[in-house]
């Protein structure tokens, strides 16, 4: 899924750089930024359902879920980028 991210947004850099005459470059991640991604996502999304969990409120609980669930995406992606 992050390949295709990739490939489309290389896509975007060289039209634009085709059209407008300047030289944009999209980064790619290291697996270690992305690995610290998945970490810190995880624990403010663990942290948010906490919250939400605490205060009895559904939607909160929701977004803290949906953060954890990232935070599994994106570690999967940096072990696959291997």
């Amino acid at each position: 899924m992050l390949d295709k991210i990739h490939i489309i947004m290389d896509a975007a850099c060289k039209w634009g750089n085709k059209s407008l005459g300047i030289s944009i470059q999209f980064p790619r991640p290291t697996k270690k930024s992305m690995v610290f991604s998945a970490f810190s996502n995880g624990i403010i999304g663990s942290a948010i359902l906490m919250y939400g969990l605490f205060f009895n409120n559904k939607w909160i609980s929701l977004f803290g879920g949906l953060g954890i669930i990232s935070s599994v995406f994106i570690y999967r992606q940096s072990v696959k980028n291997d």
